[in-house]
């Protein structure tokens, strides 16, 4: 049994999901395309060594907690959507990434070859899958 808050994170996750794909791409790129030389002076120990190529330099950016954070999410999600049949995908797709402020309710799903019934247990399915992918959900 997953937690009703549990349930609810996984689910914003899961819905933020083309958003925050764009997002992170974006940040990536913008790391690829800056270029190496430091906007302002930092005074540094002698301990410091500085990075030996633009690649290096641009890695060591990337070393973002909220990079991470997004990488984590969109692993969890996308690695879910491509074991789904495309019945099931589709039932994601219309339920999550249709309106992005809520989930269409499963009575106003058209197009998919699945009762209500099943498509609730697709898409607990779904939730646990990505829950257990991001730790929110105990194996």
């Amino acid at each position: 049994m997953i937690e009703k808050d549990s349930w609810r994170i996984i689910e914003i996750v899961i819905r933020r999901y083309p958003a925050v794909k764009r997002q992170y791409e974006e940040y990536i790129d913008n790391i690829m395309a800056s270029s190496s030389v430091p906007a302002t002076i930092i005074k540094v120990s002698e301990d410091y060594s500085k990075p030996q190529s633009v690649t290096e330099a641009k890695a060591l950016k990337m070393t973002s907690v909220r990079a991470e954070t997004l990488k984590k999410q969109i692993g969890a999600v996308e690695l879910v959507y491509k074991n789904l049949g495309p019945e099931e995908q589709k039932v994601m797709q219309k339920r999550f990434w249709s309106e992005r402020e809520r989930n269409i309710p499963y009575t106003k799903i058209d197009g998919v070859g699945y009762s209500e019934r099943q498509m609730r247990r697709i898409v607990k399915k779904i939730i646990v899958q990505v829950g257990v992918y991001l730790g929110e959900v105990a194996c």
